[in-house]
C-alpha cells in the first residue's frame, strides 16, 4: 500500500520542485527526495508540506494519480498472466489420458485473453482515487511523525514504526474495502460485495501485511535514500497484483484444482 505512496510522493515533491539528486543540505534534501519514502523511512515532516504549500499542486497530484494507474495496470496484467497460466496448466493436467505426461499436451491447453475491462477498472480505481488519496494521506503522516535524515535508525524508529503501523491498520482496509466496492459496481454486482468483503477483505489485508512490513522494513533500513523510489515502486507492482488477484476471485473457476487431486 505504501509503495505506490512512495513513489508518488516522490513524483510529487521531487521532481516538480527539484533539481540535484540530493546534494543539498540534510533537512532540505529530506524534504524533497525524502518525501518519496516518507510513509516507511520517513525522511522529514518537511517534505509533504512544502510540497503541498508548492504553487502547481494539481500537477502534482496528477502525476500522483498517473503513477498509480501506470503501476496498477502492471500489477493487473501480472496477475492476469499468473492466474491464467496456472489455470492452463491445471487445465492440461486434467485432460492428459491415462495420467500421462504427452508431449503436446501443453501446447494444446487453452489460454485465457487478457481481460483489458478489468485492467482498465484497476486503473481508473489508481487514478481517480488511490493516487490521489495516497498523496493527501502520506503528507499528513509526514507532518504528525516527522524524522530526521541524518539521524539513525534507532532515533528514527518510533515515528517509522507508527507509520508503519497507521498504513497497515487504517489505509489498508480502506483500500481494499474501496477497491472491491469500485470492482463489483462497475460490474453491477453490488448485491454480492458484502459476501465478497466477509471472504476476501482479512485474507487479501494478512497478504499486504505480510508483503509490506518487511519491505517497508528493508526499504528503512537497507535501501539508500537515492534507490528508495525504485525499489518501491517494484514493490507497488506487487500490491498490485495482490489487490488484482483478490478482486478477481469470484470470476475463476474453483473446481479445477479439486479435479487435478483425484
Amino acid at each position: 500500500m505504501r509503495g505506490i505512496s512512495g513513489v508518488v510522493r516522490a513524483a510529487g515533491g521531487r521532481f516538480p520542485i527539484g533539481g540535484g539528486p540530493g546534494k543539498r543540505g540534510a533537512t532540505r534534501f529530506t524534504a524533497r527526495s525524502g518525501s518519496g519514502s516518507v510513509s516507511f523511512s520517513s525522511a522529514s515532516a518537511p517534505g509533504s508540506s512544502s510540497s503541498s504549500a508548492a504553487p502547481g499542486q494539481g500537477p502534482v497530484i496528477l502525476k500522483a494519480a498517473v503513477t498509480c494507474a501506470g503501476l496498477g495496470v502492471v500489477g493487473d496484467v501480472l496477475a492476469q498472466t499468473i492466474t491464467n497460466r496456472s489455470l492452463a496448466k491445471a487445465t492440461a493436467a486434467t485432460a492428459k489420458p491415462g495420467g500421462k505426461k504427452g508431449a503436446g499436451t501443453s501446447s494444446t491447453a487453452p489460454t485465457t485473453p487478457l481481460d483489458l475491462v478489468r485492467t482498465a477498472r484497476q486503473c481508473a480505481y489508481n487514478f481517480v482515487f488511490y493516487g490521489p488519496a495516497q498523496h493527501f494521506w502520506y503528507g499528513a503522516l509526514a507532518g504528525f511523525f516527522p524524522t530526521n535524515a541524518a539521524a539513525g535508525l534507532a532515533a528514527n524508529f518510533r515515528p517509522f514504526a507508527a507509520k508503519v503501523f497507521l498504513n497497515q491498520a487504517v489505509l489498508g482496509p480502506v483500500v481494499v474495502t474501496t477497491f472491491f466496492a469500485w470492482t463489483f459496481a462497475l460490474q453491477g454486482k453490488m448485491s454480492e460485495y458484502p459476501e465478497k468483503i466477509r471472504r476476501d477483505a482479512l485474507p487479501t489485508l494478512k497478504r499486504g501485511w505480510a508483503f509490506w512490513v518487511p519491505a517497508a522494513s528493508v526499504n528503512f533500513a537497507v535501501v539508500p535514500l537515492r534507490f528508495q523510489v525504485l525499489y518501491m515502486s517494484c514493490c507497488s507492482i506487487v500490491w498490485n497484483y495482490i489487490l488484482s488477484t483478490a478482486a478477481g476471485k469470484n470470476n475463476q473457476p474453483a473446481p479445477v484444482a479439486a479435479k487435478k487431486g483425484r
